[in-house]
């Protein structure tokens, strides 16, 4: 296998895990000294790129010390039961709230089959293996490891997902954001820099705390989002602003839609309205097409995130 992989700076790879397209799905190789740890891992079809990866850039399996999880999506975690088998020495960091799925995944595949249907499961996720219970530490707020020579600090990040946490890498001024940061699309990028939104997947998004998250975030004054959609982008208080932005954009929708009798339809028809013309504003000069292809993956768990927020707030 051939892997996709970006060398960034500071001794951090950003790896393609191909899952639906290219540039969709990061996980992240970080090197110190002989050390190493993953951060995410895509699905469990994704590891035998990650796999490749280690082996191109000459790294002994045996010193992966770590697989660091943001939070337990399969497009994030969905991998980590299946990597760790061929990782003898690496164990598993994971939110509290995240780690009985990892243990027992039933539930959790359960879930994304009840949305997706099990075809989808199988052929663009996989499977999911369970982790044993003592390859899994729970990562608190303000935990901190060594990894060689530098520091990464857990920081519990909820409003995506209450068992989301970022890792700050001091030794960059960078967060492994997971899906906390935004969404950012390389095809999206304009003189204007980077055009970043927020990804409300179900089922746990909540935009107040998820303010307040981003709000503590901006006071570590990071340089970098290491982002799992996709790759590493500068994050400035510009960008801190144009996502609070876009999470009340798309709030707003979703309120003025509530009543709507076919609301999934209709709101996710208003995100893609919505998607299009801050596109324009960025100055993006990609055809239409282009761009409702590139927001496709995201459109639909947005919109059902939306919803289960609406629910909820409405009980």
């Amino acid at each position: 296998m051939n892997p996709i992989y970006h060398n960034l700076e500071f001794g951090i790879t950003c790896i393609d895990t191909q899952h639906m397209r290219k540039d969709f799905v990061a996980a992240y190789l970080i090197k110190d000294n002989d050390r190493a740890a993953f951060v995410d891992t895509g699905c469990h079809l994704s590891v035998p790129t990650l796999l490749a990866t280690l082996d191109a850039n000459n790294i002994p399996r045996e010193n992966v010390d770590c697989v660091l999880l943001t939070h337990i999506h399969l497009d994030h975690a969905g991998g980590a039961g299946e990597l760790i088998k061929y990782l003898p020495n690496a164990t598993v960091y994971v939110h509290e709230r995240g780690a009985q799925h990892l243990i027992n995944p039933s539930k959790l595949r359960k879930g994304v089959i009840d949305v997706y249907g099990e075809l989808f499961f199988k052929q663009f996720l996989g499977d999911l293996i369970p982790i044993p219970e003592d390859r899994i530490v729970i990562a608190k707020d303000g935990d901190e490891i060594t990894l060689g020579n530098r520091t990464l600090e857990f920081i519990d990040s909820p409003g995506h997902a209450r068992h989301h946490v970022c890792i700050w890498d001091q030794a960059s001024q960078g967060f492994f954001s997971g899906d906390t940061l935004g969404v950012s699309y390389r095809e999206f990028d304009t003189d204007q820099g980077e055009l970043i939104f927020p990804p409300t997947t179900p089922v746990q998004f909540d935009p107040i705390i998820w303010k307040n998250t981003i709000e503590r975030l901006m006071s570590f004054k990071p340089k970098y989002a290491y982002l799992t959609h996709f790759n590493r982008i500068e994050f400035t208080q510009h960008s801190a602003n144009m996502l609070i932005q876009h999470i009340d954009g798309f709030v707003k929708i979703s309120e003025k839609l509530k009543h709507s009798e076919s609301r999934h339809k209709a709101i996710k028809e208003h995100l893609l309205d919505y998607l299009l013309a801050i596109s324009t504003d960025h100055g993006v000069n990609l055809d239409e097409t282009q761009q409702v292809k590139l927001f496709k993956g995201d459109l639909e768990i947005c919109a059902q995130g939306l919803g289960v927020w609406l629910d909820r707030n409405s009980s």
